[in-house]
Parts: C-alpha cells; structure tokens; sequence
C-alpha cells in the first residue's frame, strides 16, 4: 500500500487551506479507480424510496444504515461527534483513495475518532458500495431515504 502524507506544518507553508488539506492527507494510492453509482430518480424526487438505485449503491446504503448511520447520522448529513460526510466529499476532499485509506485506518478529528473498520467484513467488503451510495448523496443524486433497488 503506496501512502502519500503532508504534514500540516508543511501544508501552512504551502499556503494550502483546511479544506484541501484532507486530499494531502495519507491515502491508499493503490484503491484503484472510484466505483461508479447509477441512480434513477424522478425529477424533484424529494425521498429515495421514488429512487432506483443500482445492487452496489443499495448495498453500500444498507451498510451504510447498520454500521455508519450511528454515528455519521441519516444519509451521511452529520451528528454531534462524526462529520457531514457529504461537505467531506464535495469540500473536504475525501477521495476513493482518503476513503479507502480512513476505512483500513481509522481517522482521529477534532471532536472524535472514527474506529478502523479493517477487521469487520461487513465493511470490508462493501467498500466500493459505501462510496457509491456516499458519493450518490454528495452529489445531490439521492435523496434522503431507503432507495428501491433496480
């Protein structure tokens, strides 16, 4: 596993913002490329449940809803202790590869600590289905909600 870090004091130098910051921090280089989501929605779909979603993207929500939702609150929008993984996604940086990396090793932030998920299979092997249902909502695709699968 191929790790690229940035130490912060090195990113203050280079100016880089605390947004930006998250893409220099260690990532596994060798995730490969991000899994793609196929959704159908219809237009102004205001639920999931009027949302089709593909096996991968339905699967990482169910992951999603047993094992992050505790913490990360509804469709990844944030609770008092974990992060709106959503504005992690869109401005924070958090790429396939940040994501893969914290999943394997676990994050400590400003407020809490993310555990490292690597020894629960559950996780492990949904990976690619938990950023796809994560990356549907940060795009805005899905809506809030159980989606129906395809």
């Amino acid at each position: 596993m191929k790790i690229k870090t940035l130490s912060i004091f090195t990113a203050l130098l280079l100016g880089v913002s605390s947004s930006a910051y998250a893409v220099h921090e260690p990532r596994d280089e060798s995730a490969g490329e991000a899994p793609e989501y196929t959704i159908q929605c219809p237009d102004g779909a205001a639920s999931a449940s009027a949302c089709k979603v593909d096996k991968g993207t339905y699967k990482g929500w169910l992951t999603f809803k047993v094992v992050c939702q505790v913490c990360h609150g509804g469709g990844g929008m944030g609770s008092t202790f974990a992060p709106d993984l959503q504005t992690r996604f869109n401005d924070g940086g958090v790429d396939f590869p940040r994501f893969v990396y914290v999943l394997h090793h676990g994050y400590t932030g400003e407020v809490g600590a993310m555990p490292n998920w690597s020894k629960n299979p559950r996780v492990m092997k949904n990976i690619d289905n938990l950023y796809r249902y994560l990356k549907a909502r940060a795009d805005g695709k899905l809506p809030l909600g159980r989606p129906q699968r395809m």
